[in-house]
Parts: structure tokens; sequence; C-alpha cells
């Protein structure tokens, strides 16, 4: 089972569609233009030989912001790892880490770590 397309993301206010561009055994790709940015989502998997440790899941988002007349400004970009070590990967530990962790990504915290506080 593979994830929505298109996949409707809220940035800055406003929702940006992305459309798979790519998919494969070990993940996805997701692409969007808007405005003066570009919006580039992978959804990856790692996963290690049966009976052994490190299965990871990568969600990345890579937004790249350019002026009006097309020249690079900046690549603004954000991920999550869901990664078990020490042993077998059991799904509900893995989601109830990453519920955790994104529940405190609060609009809040968020402008308190982009802002250098820990």
């Amino acid at each position: 089972m593979s994830l929505s397309d298109p996949i409707a993301l809220t940035y800055d206010g406003g929702t940006v569609n992305l459309a798979r561009i790519n998919q494969d055994n070990y993940g996805a790709e997701y692409y969007a233009e808007s405005g003066t940015s570009r919006f580039t989502l992978n959804v990856k998997h790692t996963i290690p030989a049966k009976g052994k440790a490190g299965e990871s899941h990568l969600v990345r988002l890579d937004v790249e912001h350019y002026d009006g007349s097309g020249l690079l400004l900046r690549v603004a970009s954000a991920w999550t790892v869901i990664r078990t070590d020490s042993g077998i990967q059991d799904q509900e530990s893995s989601e109830d880490a990453a519920e955790a962790l994104v529940a405190l990504l609060t609009a809040a915290n968020i402008t308190k770590v982009v802002g250098r506080q820990s």
C-alpha cells in the first residue's frame, strides 16, 4: 500500500498538492511547484536482512525558494527518521515514538528550535 497521490501539504498557510513522480520497492518521490517555490518530498525505507536490526523510514521535505528571475535563494529542508536499533522493529513502539515527537513539534516549539533554543 502506498501514500496518497497527490499528497496535500499545508505550507505557509496554503495547500500544495505534490504528485508522485517515482515509486519503487523502497520508497517514493513527490514533486510540486507553487509560485516561486519547488517542493520535493521523499519517503524511503531501509529494510535489513531478515533477523537483523537497523530498519528505518525517512520522510524528507525539501523546499527550493527562487526569486522572481528564477535565481535560487535557498533550500529549506525538514526530515524525520523512524529507526529501530538493537532488535527487530516493533511497529507499535516505532509509531509511539514518532507520534510523541510529532506532538512535541508544535509551532511554538519549532520556532524555539529553529531559533537555536534547546
